[in-house]
């Protein structure tokens, strides 16, 4: 029964960060040959099969086996110079199928970095410096747990080390798919070039090529499990 409950609450999260995504209608138009527009909605059609794929396989897996993989990704982040050097670490807080950041976070806390998560404001993330887990998150936009407007404490994005980023899907060339918002392209399009990128996932998550549209940003590099 533990484990059932899990499984549904588990499905609802999926459903309610998709919620806003299935709404979307994709125009297509009657020209022939094929015009940017058409090839614009082959390309969604190809991202919305891969996350519904994706979705399907990370609310499914056993909470047994997320612990256990995202455990082995959190240990290969710590084992990195990158992430032994960087005293200011942006870090996404984690949604129940992903792999999860919460250990992580705690364990970079108790270890005196500087933790900083995300605060979706209007079409934009704001970033805040997180210092308790336990007090300064509530349920925000998406369903994602989020800094309160009490304990949010402003940061520069200049002032980041190291930006650990989620993702539905990864490729071998650091392409991310995310849920479609847009919000993480747009965090990383304006980061200094200099910056370290990282995205965490499990091994069914990364493919070998994804579809890909000119605004999508790439990462330098992908741990999975």
């Amino acid at each position: 029964m533990p484990q059932l409950l899990i499984r549904v609450q588990t499905l609802r999260g999926a459903l309610a960060v998709m919620r806003p995504l299935m709404a979307l209608r994709i125009r297509r138009l009657p020209v022939h040959p094929t015009t940017p527009h058409e090839g614009r909605s082959s390309v969604n059609k190809d991202k919305r099969h891969v996350r519904t794929q994706v979705l399907r396989q990370l609310t499914t897996q056993r909470e047994e086996h997320r612990r256990q993989k995202s455990d082995a990704i959190r240990r290969k982040l710590i084992r990195l110079k990158a992430f032994r050097q960087a005293k200011t670490v942006f870090c996404y807080v984690s949604l129940p199928y992903e792999v999860d950041t919460r250990r992580l976070i705690k364990a970079m806390l108790d270890a005196g970095k500087r933790v900083v998560v995300p605060r979706v404001q209007g079409q934009g993330l704001r970033l805040s410096e997180l210092k308790d887990l336990d007090r300064d998150l509530a349920t925000g936009s998406f369903g994602v747990l989020e800094p309160t407007r009490r304990a949010h404490r402003p940061v520069r994005r200049e002032a980041i080390d190291l930006v650990i980023v989620p993702g539905l899907a990864f490729d071998r060339t650091g392409h991310r798919l995310g849920h479609g918002l847009g919000f993480f392209d747009r965090f990383l399009a304006r980061l200094p070039r200099t910056t370290p990128t990282i995205g965490l996932c499990f091994e069914f998550q990364l493919h070998d090529r994804l579809p890909t549209e000119p605004h999508d940003q790439r990462i330098q590099r992908v741990l999975s499990a």
